[in-house]
């Protein structure tokens, strides 16, 4: 199961790559970050599943924060760069409000005292900002940030549905769900 894990992240680190590549850090700055947050995560992961050993070891303290920053991260940054490309670029500012959740998540997880309200956070902040990139897609006719909508929402979803019936492959299709979700967002934000 670790040559899935190293293989997963690798898929992960070669579209982040692929996306820190094709986007400048001037031209699309939340873009360039949602891709340099996806290559540390996805290293962190190809060091840990290189080097698993079944202890608690602090690659594995570091992936748990990063994982849950990749749960909530990816999605209101994407929205922030398209909004501002959009007629309306005032409506970018309240997405900013993803900060809450993260700060709350990570606390949480440094003081291993996970609750409801965090999840709940996660969740609220995941929907609200699928609705709203759906909306953005209806109001523009672009398909496009449609799909990145969904497979936000499947990777979410869809692997605790997967972890459900076979456990340890929620991880792997999470990761495939984040490689896709950053090729897609490369191109997106890359078309002109």
């Amino acid at each position: 199961m670790l040559m899935m894990d190293a293989l997963f992240n690798s898929l992960l680190v070669v579209s982040s790559g692929y996306a820190m590549y094709t986007l400048h850090p001037l031209e699309t700055p939340y873009g360039y970050a949602v891709a340099t947050l996806s290559l540390a995560h996805g290293l962190i992961g190809v060091v840990r599943a290189s080097q698993n050993d079944g202890e608690e070891d602090e690659c594995n303290r570091i992936r748990l924060i990063t994982n849950g920053m990749m749960e909530i991260v990816p999605l209101p940054l994407t929205n922030i760069e398209l909004y501002l490309r959009s007629p309306n670029p005032s409506l970018a500012l309240p997405h900013m409000c993803f900060v809450v959740p993260l700060v709350y998540d990570m606390v949480a997880k440094m003081r291993d005292n996970e609750d409801h309200a965090t999840e709940t956070l996660k969740e609220l902040t995941l929907l609200g900002n699928a609705v709203s990139l759906l909306f953005l897609g209806i109001n523009q006719a672009n398909r496009l940030y449609g799909d990145l909508a969904v497979i936000a929402f499947l990777g979410r979803y869809g692997s605790s549905v997967l972890d459900y019936y076979w456990e340890g492959l929620g991880s792997d299709f999470n990761l495939l769900a984040h490689s896709l979700y950053i090729i897609l967002m490369t191109i997106t934000l890359s078309a002109k």
